[in-house]
């Protein structure tokens, strides 16, 4: 339904007080055992709280769908925040979700690019290995925003027969159709424009629905998981991976409330909740995979760039009002990882055989 990542240019608090670490450690999962290499980048600088300028009239928490519908696209959907991620997150590519950082350098060419797919990659691969059926398969991506991992997943793997991507945006969904065209994947990749919320997929339809970084903008989580279950056919496997609310010590409720009425987040839920969500919508054998690690390492390697683009003149022209607002948030969110406002992993889960 909505971009495959996080937005960070909203408001956002940290205490004044607060500190980092200057090592990067390696991920934790409770299911899986994770090789990544560490090093050493300078810590986020202490700030005092500041907001950067939002439109409460567009961002804002409103309660209404329909307003919160129209909110993401206005934060997602345009020329300019396309440019912007692809050259933040996507090293120049389509694929800007946050990366799984195993065995990556984090100083080569293109180190952003090759996490992000790697990330991709580790949950299509895992959900094979839960997969029940053997052969040729169908899958959907829930928010496919510009159909990176479907092309990506479409190229790797001959035994998709059917990829089908559900995004709300409009300029992302036309800029999937003409890169599937492009690679010759038509034929195999299908982009519906649509909400997650309101699959327009008949039930029992996808041995896999699968997800990466999109629910966060959910109005409902319950609703979009029992959406997932409707679509995904017996004994199949859903997995998505999220950004979530965290519980860290001294993380106020004023300050988890005040990042989620300003990020369109109207369901914000721990690891814990989203996992009993999704019992609760009918799914089994439901897990969180712990990476909150790798999404801090995403948020380093971002800010990196921001002010990489910055010291070198900003050659593509990105707003620069945008660019300042970024490198301060982003130095906030790795602080807030640290103080524990975010959790972020995978969930996955499979569909009950009868």
């Amino acid at each position: 339904m909505y971009f495959g990542n996080f937005i960070v240019s909203a408001l956002a608090f940290v205490n004044k007080d607060s500190t980092t670490s200057s090592t990067l450690t390696p991920s934790s999962t409770t299911s899986l055992k994770s090789t990544s290499t560490t090093t050493n980048m300078p810590p986020a600088p202490n700030t005092e709280p500041i907001a950067a300028e939002v439109d409460p009239d567009i961002y804002g928490k409103s309660g209404d769908i329909s307003k919160h519908v129209e909110g993401v696209k206005a934060q997602y959907d345009t020329e300019e925040k396309l440019a912007f991620y692809a050259q933040v997150m996507g090293d120049g590519t389509a694929n800007i979700h946050f990366g799984k950082w195993d065995g990556v350098n984090l100083d080569e060419d293109g180190a952003y690019g090759k996490a992000s797919e790697q990330m991709t990659d580790y949950m299509f691969d895992l959900a094979m290995k839960l997969k029940s059926s053997e052969g040729k398969l169908s899958y959907v991506d829930l928010g496919s925003g510009t159909g990176a991992a479907a092309l990506r997943l479409c190229q790797k793997h001959s035994d998709i027969d059917k990829a089908t991507c559900l995004n709300l945006c409009e300029h992302q969904n036309a800029q999937a159709t003409k890169e599937a065209a492009t690679l010759g994947l038509g034929d195999r990749m299908t982009v519906v424009t649509g909400t997650y919320e309101n699959c327009p997929f008949e039930p029992n339809s996808f041995d896999i629905s699968f997800s990466q970084d999109a629910f966060v903008h959910a109005f409902s989580k319950a609703k979009t998981f029992q959406e997932a279950l409707r679509i995904t056919k017996p004994s199949g496997v859903f997995i998505f991976c999220d950004l979530m609310c965290g519980s860290g010590e001294g993380v106020s409720d004023e300050e988890l409330a005040t990042f989620a009425n300003t990020n369109m987040v109207n369901d914000w839920l721990s690891p814990e909740e989203n996992v009993k969500a999704c019992k609760e919508a009918g799914w089994e054998d439901v897990t969180f995979v712990d990476l909150t690690s790798d999404i801090r390492i995403s948020f380093q390697l971002m800010l990196k760039k921001v002010e990489k683009i910055i010291d070198s003149g900003n050659p593509d022209k990105i707003d620069e009002k945008l660019l300042t607002s970024y490198k301060q948030n982003l130095a906030n969110r790795i602080v807030q990882v640290d103080r524990g406002v975010f959790k972020w992993g995978v969930i996955h889960a499979k569909k009950p055989a009868n």
